[in-house]
């Protein structure tokens, strides 16, 4: 009987500033030791709430990176690596990027010499598909946490809290995409007590928006982008706090509030952009910065699922797991088939989003 021969695979330490989840908890590294044999950079869990010891309890080793690098087959990460960390031409990196617009530079490599990059955001729509939720549960979290950021930097801790025995006037909220962490923010807000309301381009987006009881902002979404604005500018004018998340698959995202918008919104308004690490959908979005302007708020935050590192991790650890149960099979081989569909997805740059703005 031949030997087992166990993928190695290199737990990575999340660089981007702000970065708090790890892509495999303690438990799903047990789990998959059968399969995989892991090296971790320590430190890598501390920020989801999970200490070194805990990784080598469950069989993995602490190594530095320049000695993981040397070593393993397999790197997985949260996000993307940097550009500065120089991996084997021969090794697989498997992370959650931002497919659908991102603006991350690389280092120009000839292909010959890059590791192969399977971006886990190209899963996204293949319902059922093992790792095809990791995408979506982070973006509820996201949503969810914007949605407690706004009111964190609107100076609320609820909208309909009871000042004097009478009730708070309540916030009236508005969300721009009907994406999973749109809806979120929408049903967040919701439970909180706010007046709800959303707009998105896809052709479902009002039977999403309606069914968390929110009023569609309807608006001629097949119209160029300047009469877009001049379409939503009224309504939006009337909010206290915005959640925007429209993207252009594989472009920066389009500039839905121009700064003539944004004169005009109420003061105090606080507007969380979650197409920020794209460009953003305002005008005056900075990413990972937030903007004072007009008395308005633009939160341009990246890590908000950070906000709630321990859960987030829990769910992407879980689908991670599930994902590489699905391409390691029981012998402890990498299996990259292009006949299967969840590996095509992987390997196709142009999946998952061949849909339109959310």
């Amino acid at each position: 009987m031949s030997k087992l021969i166990r993928v190695r695979a290199g737990l990575l330490r999340e660089t981007h500033p702000g970065e708090r989840r790890v892509a495999l908890t303690p438990d799903d590294v047990g789990r998959l030791s059968e399969r995989i044999s892991f090296r971790f950079e320590p430190g890598c869990g501390v920020g989801a709430g999970h200490s070194d010891d805990g990784y080598i309890a469950a069989g993995a080793e602490p190594a530095d990176f320049a000695e993981m690098a040397s070593s393993s087959d397999l790197f997985v990460s949260v996000r993307q690596p940097i550009a500065a960390r120089v991996f084997p031409a021969a090794a697989v990196l498997l992370f959650l990027g931002s497919f659908r617009g991102s603006k991350t530079t690389q280092v120009a490599i000839p292909p010959a010499r890059q590791p192969l990059h399977l971006d886990i955001a190209r899963l996204s729509g293949m319902s059922g598909q093992k790792g095809a939720d990791i995408s979506s549960r982070q973006a509820a979290i996201t949503g969810h946490a914007a949605v407690l950021e706004a009111a964190r930097q609107f100076g609320i801790s609820h909208p309909m809290l009871l000042a004097d025995g009478s009730f708070v006037r309540p916030v009236k909220m508005a969300a721009l995409g009907s994406d999973p962490a749109s809806l979120q923010a929408l049903a967040t807000a919701r439970r909180l007590g706010a007046l709800t309301y959303g707009f998105g381009l896809a052709k479902d987006s009002q039977a999403k928006i309606e069914r968390l009881g929110a009023k569609f902002l309807g608006t001629s979404s097949e119209q160029e982008l300047a009469r877009l604005r001049q379409d939503l500018s009224g309504a939006l004018s009337k909010m206290q706090l915005i959640t925007t998340n429209i993207m252009c698959p594989g472009r920066s995202a389009p500039v839905l509030l121009n700064e003539e918008m944004l004169s005009k919104l109420s003061p105090g308004t606080v507007i969380v952009d979650l197409a920020a690490e794209s460009g953003g959908n305002c005008a005056l979005t900075r990413a990972d910065e937030t903007t004072d302007i007009f008395g308005i708020r633009i939160v341009g935050s990246t890590t908000l699922a950070s906000q709630e590192a321990a859960e987030a991790s829990r769910h992407f650890s879980d689908g991670l797991r599930n994902l590489l149960e699905h391409l390691i099979d029981a012998h402890g081989a990498l299996r990259l088939d292009g006949g299967d569909s969840v590996t095509a997805a992987l390997l196709d740059e142009r999946s998952p989003a061949r849909h339109a703005w959310s």
